[in-house]
C-alpha cells in the first residue's frame, strides 16, 4: 500500500483536532452502533453466561450484535433478547430478578428481569474498557476490572454507585469473588499475574507472576482455600515443530493459589500449576474455568472444547515444570476428560445441585447444556438474532473461525488469537519466524486496520498480505497452507477488526490542552513523529532507521506500526523494552535518537503521551 502525501496526513490530523471536541463529550456509544473490534453482526457472539439462582433463567451477554439474551431454562427457548450497549462482555446474576452486565463502551448495566421479559434498570458508566465482574450479594459489591485504566472498580449495588477503585496492574481481565466475599482474585495479561484483593480494605494483599499470556478467568474453590485459574504458559522457544512438540514453544495450562486462609501456620501461599497438553492433540487457548468440591471444568475455544479433571491427586508443581501432561493423568479417563463441543466454547457456568453446566459457544450462538456426572452433552439452546447475514458477512464469520481454530497449527497447539489477542497484541515477546532470522523476539503486531497499514512485519519485508497470511500459518504454526478461498474469508475477518475507542480522551479543559500540545508537538519538525509515522493510523508506511537495530537483524530497518491503539499495549518497540510511554519517550524513542534533536522536557513527554493514549 502505498503512503499518502505529508500534507493530507496534516488535514487528517487537524481534522482530528477539529473532531476532538465531539469525541471529548462522549460519554457512551450509542446501543444499535456495531461493535469495535468484532464487527461480527448480525451475529450473537455469546461471551459468557449466568444462571439465576432459581435455576429458572439463564442470560448471555453477546457481544456480536450488543445484546443479552434471556433463555428459559426449562423450555431451552430464548424467551427475550435486549440491545444494552456496545459489546457486552460478562454477565453475572445477582438475585433472580436481576442481572448485572459489563460493556466495553465502559457501562455497568443493570437488567430487570419480570414475566419473562429484560428491562433496563440502570447503567452506570465506569469506563477503561471493562471485562469481568464479580458479585457479592452479602456485601452488596460489584467488582469490575477495568483493562486499559489497570485496575479494578468497586461499586455500591445499593446506590449503583462507584465508590473505589483499586490498582491491579497491566491489563486485569478476569475476577472471582471467595465464598465468603472477603478476597477477590484477579488474573491480569500485561504482563501475566494473579492477585488477591482483600474486599474490606481494598487493598491487594497477594501478586503473584505468571511466565505467559492470555490469563483467563478464575475461579475459587467452594470452600475458598484457593483459586484457580487458565493460562497459556510462554515456554520461549522458536517454532520448529520439534519444540512445538515438546511443549516449548507455548501451552495451556492450569493453575492453583492457596489462599493464606488455607495453609498452616506459618505457610505461605504459593501458585503451582500444570499442563494440559497431550502429544499429538494439544489443548488450545483456555479461557474460563469452574470448580466444584471435586471437579474442575475449562473451556478451550482453540479446540473447541470443555475439559474435566478430578481434583484429587493433580500432578500441581513449580510452574516451570513439565511441558507436556502427566502420562498417568492422560490415560486416566476417570480423572481427565475432553469434550468436543464444536464452535468456539467460551463462557461457563454451573448448577452443581441440578448436576448441569453451560457454555457460550461464540461461533456457533449456542449455549451448549452439559451433564455434569455423565459430562456428556444434553442439547443446544439458540441465542441466534434471527437477522440474516449478507454474503460478505457470511465470509468474514468463516474467517473468524479461522482465525480462532487451534486446529490449523501443528498438533492445534495455538491460534491466531493466541498471539494476537482478539485481533490486538500481547504482553510478551516471541519468535514468529517472520523477520528472515531465528532467535530473533519480538512483540506482536496489533491486526487492527492491517488490511489498510502496509507494508507487513516490523522489517517490513512483506508487500502482500495475502502471502503473509499463508506463511503465518505454514512457518508460525507450522500447520498446513491455507486455500486462496480460506485466505478471502481471513481477510474479510481482518477487515472488521477496528481498534476500540480509547478510555483516555479528555472529559476536562485542561486534559483537552494537553492533548492539543501534544498533537502539536507529534506534528512538530523538532520531534520528527510525522515523518514516520504519516499514513493511515499514523502508520508509515516506509522502512526507517531509527538506531533500534541490531547486527542480529536480517534486515536493516523498521517499518512504524500504527499508533491509533497504542494505549492498549503493556510494552513498546519491536524489543518489548519499553514499559511505559514516558520510557518509550526518554530513553528509546527521543528526538535524541531519532532525529539528533534535543531530548523532550518533562512536560513536553507528559503532553504526547496525552496525545498518543487518546488515539
Amino acid at each position: 500500500m502505498t503512503n499518502r502525501s505529508s500534507h493530507d496526513t496534516r488535514q487528517r490530523i487537524l481534522q482530528l483536532a477539529t473532531m476532538l471536541g465531539i469525541h471529548l463529550a462522549a460519554v457512551s456509544l450509542p446501543a444499535a452502533e456495531a461493535p469495535s473490534g468484532t464487527g461480527t453482526m448480525p451475529y450473537a457472539s455469546p461471551t459468557a453466561v449466568s444462571c439465576s439462582a432459581n435455576g429458572r433463567w439463564l442470560a448471555t451477554a453477546n457481544r456480536g450484535d450488543n445484546s443479552v439474551s434471556l433463555i428459559d431454562r426449562k423450555t431451552g427457548q430464548q424467551v427475550d433478547r435486549l440491545i444494552i450497549g456496545q459489546s457486552p462482555q460478562d454477565i453475572v446474576a445477582v438475585k433472580d430478578n436481576w442481572f448485572l452486565c459489563v460493556t466495553t463502551a465502559g457501562d455497568l448495566v443493570r437488567l430487570a428481569v419480570a414475566e419473562r421479559r429484560l428491562t433496563l434498570a440502570e447503567q452506570l458508566p465506569i469506563g477503561g474498557e471493562l471485562r469481568g465482574i464479580a458479585v457479592s450479594a452479602a456485601l452488596g459489591q460489584a467488582w469490575i476490572t477495568r483493562s486499559l485504566r489497570a485496575e479494578v472498580a468497586v461499586v455500591d449495588l445499593e446506590k449503583f454507585q462507584l465508590v473505589a477503585t483499586v490498582s491491579v496492574g497491566g491489563l486485569p481481565r478476569g475476577l472471582a469473588m471467595s465464598p465468603d466475599g472477603r478476597k477477590v482474585a484477579v488474573t491480569c495479561s500485561g504482563p501475566g499475574e494473579i492477585l488477591l484483593c482483600d474486599t474490606a480494605t481494598g487493598k491487594v494483599i497477594q501478586r503473584h507472576g505468571i511466565p505467559g499470556l492470555n490469563v483467563g478467568t478464575p475461579a475459587f474453590a467452594p470452600k475458598g482455600d484457593a483459586v484457580f485459574f487458565p493460562w497459556t504458559y510462554d515456554a520461549g522457544s522458536h517454532p520448529s515443530r520439534g519444540n512445538i512438540r515438546r511443549g516449548w514453544v507455548v501451552g495451556s495450562r492450569v493453575g492453583r493459589l492457596t489462599t493464606a486462609d488455607g495453609n498452616k501456620a506459618g505457610e505461605q501461599s504459593e501458585v503451582t500449576g500444570m499442563t494440559l497438553d497431550v502429544p499429538g492433540r494439544a489443548v488450545g487457548d483456555v479461557a474460563a474455568i469452574a470448580v466444584t468440591d471435586d471437579r474442575i471444568f475449562l473451556t478451550a475455544g482453540g479446540s473447541h472444547e470443555i475439559l474435566r479433571l478430578s481434583r484429587a491427586g493433580l500432578p500441581l508443581a513449580a510452574i516451570s515444570g513439565t511441558d507436556l501432561i502427566e502420562p498417568t493423568l492422560a490415560a486416566d479417563s476417570t480423572r481427565f476428560q475432553r469434550l468436543i463441543l464444536g464452535g468456539r466454547p467460551q463462557g461457563l457456568c454451573l448448577l452443581p445441585a441440578d448436576r448441569r453446566g453451560y457454555i457460550t459457544d461464540q461461533l456457533a450462538d449456542v449455549v451448549h447444556e452439559i451433564d455434569l456426572d455423565r459430562f456428556i452433552l444434553l442439547r443446544t439452546m439458540s441465542v441466534a438474532s434471527g437477522t440474516k447475514a449478507t454474503p460478505q458477512q457470511s465470509l468474514a464469520r468463516q474467517g473468524e473461525a479461522i482465525f480462532y481454530d487451534a486446529e490449523r497449527s501443528l498438533d492445534q497447539w495455538y491460534s491466531c488469537h493466541t498471539c494476537h489477542f482478539e485481533g490486538g497484541g500481547n504482553s510478551v515477546t516471541l519468535d514468529t519466524f517472520n523477520d528472515g532470522s531465528v532467535g530473533s523476539y519480538k512483540t506482536v503486531l496489533p491486526l487492527f486496520g492491517v488490511t489498510e497499514t502496509g507494508p507487513w512485519t516490523w522489517h517490513g519485508w512483506q508487500t502482500d498480505l495475502r502471502e503473509s497470511l499463508a506463511k503465518s500459518f505454514t512457518d508460525t504454526m507450522q500447520g498446513k497452507r491455507p486455500t486462496a478461498r480460506e485466505i478471502d474469508a481471513l481477510l474479510a475477518y481482518l477487515k472488521t477488526l477496528r481498534c476500540p475507542p480509547s478510555p483516555f480522551q479528555a472529559t476536562t479543559p485542561q486534559q483537552a490542552a494537553a492533548i492539543t500540545r501534544g498533537q502539536k508537538l507529534f506534528m512538530s519538525e523538532r520531534a520528527g513523529c510525522i515523518t514516520c509515522h504519516d499514513g493511515p493510523g499514523f502508520s508509515g508506511g516506509g522502512i526507517h532507521e531509527v538506531d533500534l537495530g541490531s547486527a542480529d537483524d536480517a534486515y536493516v530497518g523498521f517499518n512504524p506500526p500504527a499508533l491509533v491503539g497504542l494505549s492498549r499495549k503493556t510494552n513498546w518497540l519491536h524489543h518489548g523494552r519499553a514499559r511505559t510511554l514516558e520510557d518509550l519517550l526518554i530513553r528509546y524513542h527521543g528526538p535524541d535518537r531519532v532525529s539528533g534533536n534535543r531530548p523532550f522536557a518533562e512536560s513536553e513527554v507528559q503532553d504526547l503521551v496525552a496525545f498518543l493514549r487518546s488515539l
